[in-house]
């Protein structure tokens, strides 16, 4: 790990308590016997294989959803699937919209980056995206010898994709890639405009033979004809992260709660649907008692399809608790500053010894697993104050030490920060 690579996690992390995009490896603890499973039993066989999956992970807020998610991410694109990060929120994403929920997957759609660097650094996502990096790839592999050769040879390619359940859908995939063939910029985006279902008028695409808008009925539809057109591409397949960002469910009334969970339940019932093939679906909430606990036929209907817990075990059992982890609290804290104190020290050249890394995780440990009954998750407070202790120690030689009292100010300091960073947040959100 170069220096640049290790002050930006430094700075990500101290300044939020959360992870960055990239570099999660260098300091993941406790997870590689989950990705394991999953990369075996899944990613690399049955999903590969024609079949779909879906899990629910559980962490409470700031206990490493997110982290998890990145993780799966980076393990997806090693196996060559594209992937989709989705952040769920009340008013921009909120679950019980589907059509909004697909305009944000399309939005964030990503195929795997060359390099750390080119995902530090900025890689467009999205469907256009997509299509350009797909259209690049089919151009340079395709043996021509003239331009007229090379064009018919890309007809012939784009007509041979076939499999798509919605044909409005298949024909808009088709023109995209004429339009690049061609060279008609003005054309592309026309046809992009409605694979990212924004508002167009439907008559002005009758030509290109699209006759079905993407909306609220036709949700599911589209969506499964994009699992199947990012298979034709030539990728493993596609996987789905969605994170409940906030501490409730992504909705704003009981009504729209109800209508979310028939969507999350529709969801896993696709995973069983042939027309939604090589996919795998994560879906990451603060707390499963927002489904387990509640009464009513939604509720149940849900409660039966999340039985089973996940382990190396139980590989078909579909909830992940991140609190199930093989380490104790104090040792999972104390194991992660180990390693942010090593990258610390790439970043700053500022080689605090061993010793002092040791004893200042276990001491930020003891004071943030001390806090673990507030509403922000013990793990994302220990790194917040973990980095801001050892900012402390690098920034006085004489200092070799955060005491019991300074490690539980520490602590205080950082929970504080991150409410009001919430709490700001939030009122953009809402204004």
């Amino acid at each position: 790990m170069n220096k640049s690579i290790a002050k930006a996690i430094i700075f990500r992390l101290g300044e939020t308590g959360t992870p960055p995009e990239f570099g999660l490896e260098s300091f993941s603890v406790g997870l590689e016997p989950y990705l394991k499973v999953i990369e075996t039993e899944y990613l690399d066989s049955v999903i590969k294989s024609g079949l779909s999956a879906f899990k629910l992970i559980v962490g409470m807020y700031g206990g490493g959803k997110t982290h998890f998610l990145y993780s799966t991410r980076d393990l997806a694109w090693q196996c060559k699937y594209a992937v989709s990060y989705v952040s769920l929120s009340p008013t921009e994403c909120p679950f019980d919209k589907l059509e909004l929920v697909y305009k944000t997957i399309v939005s964030n759609l990503s195929y795997p980056p060359s390099s750390w660097e080119e995902l530090m650094a900025y890689q467009e996502k999205g469907i256009e995206a997509f299509i350009r990096v797909w259209f690049k790839d089919i151009k340079e592999k395709i043996n021509a010898k003239t331009p007229e050769q090379e064009s018919l040879k890309l007809e012939e390619y784009i007509k041979g994709i076939k499999g798509i359940e919605s044909t409005s859908f298949s024909n808009a995939l088709k023109q995209a890639f004429l339009a690049l063939k061609d060279e008609n910029e003005e054309r592309f985006s026309k046809i992009i405009q409605w694979l990212k279902a924004e508002d167009v008028n439907l008559s002005d695409y009758s030509e290109y033979r699209i006759s079905e808008s993407i909306g609220k009925s036709t949700a599911f539809r589209m969506l499964r004809s994009l699992a199947q057109c990012i298979k034709s591409m030539g990728y493993s397949g596609l996987v789905l992260l969605f994170d409940e960002a906030e501490r409730a469910l992504s909705v704003a009334s009981s009504r729209s709660e109800k209508q979310a969970l028939d969507n999350l339940r529709q969801l896993v019932d696709e995973c069983g649907n042939s027309k939604f093939p090589n996919s795998m679906i994560f879906y990451a909430i603060p707390d499963a008692n927002q489904i387990l606990e509640k009464r009513g036929d939604v509720y149940e209907a849900l409660k039966q399809r999340l039985r089973g817990m996940f382990s190396r075990i139980n590989p078909s059992g579909v909830r992940i608790d991140l609190e199930n982890i093989e380490f104790e609290p104090i040792e999972f804290l104390e194991q992660v500053g180990m390693k942010l104190g090593k990258i610390y020290n790439i970043a700053y050249d500022s080689p605090i010894d061993d010793y002092v890394i040791k004893d200042t995780s276990s001491t930020i440990a003891e004071a943030a697993y001390g806090e673990r009954y507030g509403d922000i998750g013990y793990r994302r407070t220990f790194v917040k104050s973990f980095i801001q202790s050892l900012h402390i120690l690098a920034n006085n030689k004489a200092k070799s030490q955060i005491t019991e009292d300074e490690a539980k100010d520490i602590v205080r300091d950082s929970i504080r920060n991150i409410e009001e960073k919430l709490e700001q947040e939030s009122d953009e959100r809402e204004y």
